[in-house]
């Protein structure tokens, strides 16, 4: 891919295949899957449930279980190939120098260690520091992400907090090494809508502060706008598009894209009903072929029913996988004509 930006790549991810072996069969989460990360910003990965967005961040860090296995591809982090890393190197990789923002934090944390104790681990392990500096280290960083009364808040338990408190404890967890890029998966799914303005926002501040790169993983288009600056979106187990967020918003180039877009409510549109993709995402133990999205998709033809579209740039900096690209332009001019009228 060409970059979309001057800024350098911080990690590429190439040609990933990450596949799970089950009794069932072979289950290909992620199946060829590019795109880059760049200094101090934010590439959102967005789906719907089951499209492989997860299974991706695990594979950066290389946190799949017994089952799960990275059949091929790189992922360049500052120059090195992560999987080709010892185990040992991992260790001082993840934590450290990637961290992580897991989707449930009621889950995430352990019940019995106090907040201030599981985020001492981290700082004591990368950073070598003394247990008393390591606890300073812990209250200010929960002072940080806005938990009030950190003195006390540091030696209380995960279930002694709100849901919006653990969600802030995670990420005062993550940042506490400084890394250089954050993995935050769903961090905002178990939130009310308050509360999940307030963690993406600092988040926001946070980055900024630090530097640091952030790779968002949601359902929600929304937070993407918000937060993003390069959108990848996936549809079971590909990459469809991949584009800077404000041309993505503004000339989608794959039908699961504006898919997704159209079932978003509107105040400028007024609505006798939401169009809702037809469908489910497949089976991943039986994908169809050809296109992955044809069974779901309007403008499928039979040519999409045989012959898988590759990832191809369509206009600068922008990517799509999707064989009618004109024929989706051309379906989206006549929508929006109507809705002006």
């Amino acid at each position: 891919m060409s970059a979309l930006s001057e800024k350098k790549p911080i990690l590429q991810v190439k040609d990933l295949r990450t596949y799970f072996y089950t009794e069932d069969g072979i289950v290909k989460a992620v199946d060829g899957v590019n795109f880059e990360v760049y200094e101090g910003e934010t590439l959102g990965i967005v789906g719907e449930s089951g499209c492989g967005k997860s299974v991706t961040s695990l594979s950066i860090l290389r946190l799949l279980d017994e089952k799960g296995k990275i059949e091929s591809g790189q992922i360049v982090y500052k120059g090195k190939n992560l999987l080709e890393l010892s185990e040992d190197e991992m260790r001082k990789i993840r934590g450290n120098e990637i961290a992580m923002i897991f989707q449930e934090p009621m889950t995430a944390l352990n019940p019995v260690y106090t907040i201030g104790d599981q985020i001492m681990e981290a700082i004591m392990l990368h950073q070598k520091l003394p247990k008393d500096e390591a606890r300073k280290l812990s209250i200010e960083m929960l002072r940080k992400v806005g938990i009030p009364e950190p003195e006390k808040r540091v030696d209380e338990y995960p279930h002694e907090l709100s849901g919006g408190m653990r969600q802030r404890a995670m990420i005062a967890m993550s940042l506490s090494c400084n890394p250089s890029i954050l993995i935050a998966d769903e961090p905002t799914t178990a939130l009310d809508v308050t509360i999940q303005a307030q963690i993406l926002e600092l988040m926001k501040q946070l980055q900024n502060e630090y530097g640091m790169s952030i790779i968002m993983i949601t359902h929600d288009l929304g937070v993407i706008a918000e937060v993003s600056d390069r959108v990848l979106v996936m549809y079971a187990g590909k990459a469809m598009e991949y584009a800077g967020v404000r041309e993505l918003f503004k000339n989608p180039k794959h039908p699961y894209t504006w898919g997704l877009m159209n079932s978003i409510p509107r105040l400028d549109v007024e609505y006798e009903r939401l169009n809702a993709i037809p469908g489910t995402v497949p089976d991943a133990l039986h994908f169809p072929e050809g296109c992955r999205f044809h069974t779901r998709c309007e403008l499928a033809t039979d040519k999409c029913r045989v012959e898988e579209p590759p990832l191809e740039e369509v206009a600068p900096g922008h990517f799509s996988a999707c064989w009618h690209v004109d024929k989706l332009e051309a379906a989206i001019a006549v929508q929006r004509e109507g809705e002006s009228a």
